[in-house]
C-alpha cells in the first residue's frame, strides 16, 4: 500500500484518548469515520473513530486510545493515509503530494530542476524549483505553466522575462 503524509498528531485533548491533529494541507484531504491511517514513526495502523471540529487544529479519536497514557506516547506522529483513500480531483487540480518531486523542464525540454515545496499565495500557488545548489520560484499561473503530466513525472513552463537568472530582464 502506498502511504502519503497528511499531516501531524500534536498534543492530548481531555482525557479519553483524543489528540489535536494538524492536517499538512487542511482543505486537500479529509478522513472519514472508519478510515485506516498510518503512524510515520511505528508503522502501526490504526482505525480513525471520530474526527471533529471547524477549524484546525482538528479532534481526532483513534480506536484502541481510550486515555490520556495510551495517547501521549502519539503526539508527534506524522499521519499517512493510503493513495487509494484521496479522491479524485477535477481535470487540471493536483494533490500537493502529486507535485512535489515532479521534474521541471522548459519549453525547449531543458531540464530546470525539481518541485520541491508549494507555497500557498492565495491566488495561486507557488512552486519552489531546486535545481543543484540554486532555487528559483515559478507561479502556478496558465501563461507560465504549460502542462504537468503526472505519469512521466514532469512539468513543463514557458520562460519568461525574468523568471530565471539566466534570461534577459
Amino acid at each position: 500500500m502506498d502511504w502519503i503524509p497528511v499531516g501531524k498528531l500534536a498534543r492530548t485533548h481531555g482525557l479519553k484518548g483524543e489528540l489535536k491533529f494538524y492536517p499538512d494541507d487542511p482543505e486537500g484531504f479529509e478522513f472519514a469515520d472508519g478510515q485506516i491511517v498510518q503512524l510515520a514513526g511505528t508503522k502501526k495502523e490504526l482505525k480513525v473513530q471520530t474526527i471533529r471540529g471547524a477549524n484546525v487544529p482538528f479532534i481526532v479519536k483513534l480506536e484502541g486510545i481510550d486515555d490520556i497514557e495510551s495517547a501521549k506516547p502519539l503526539t508527534g506522529e506524522e499521519v499517512l493515509a493510503s493513495r487509494e483513500d484521496f479522491q479524485s480531483l477535477p481535470e487540471g487540480e493536483y494533490y500537493r503530494f502529486e507535485i512535489e518531486g515532479l521534474a521541471v523542464f522548459d519549453e525547449e525540454g531543458h531540464p530546470c530542476g525539481i518541485i520541491k515545496d508549494i507555497i500557498p499565495t492565495g491566488s495561486n500557488d507557488v512552486y519552489v524549483v531546486q535545481n543543484g545548489e540554486r532555487e528559483w520560484m515559478l507561479p502556478m499561473i496558465d501563461s507560465v505553466v504549460k502542462s504537468i503530466d503526472l505519469k512521466q513525472g514532469k512539468l513543463v513552463f514557458h520562460r519568461i522575462e525574468g523568471l530565471l537568472e539566466d534570461t534577459p530582464v
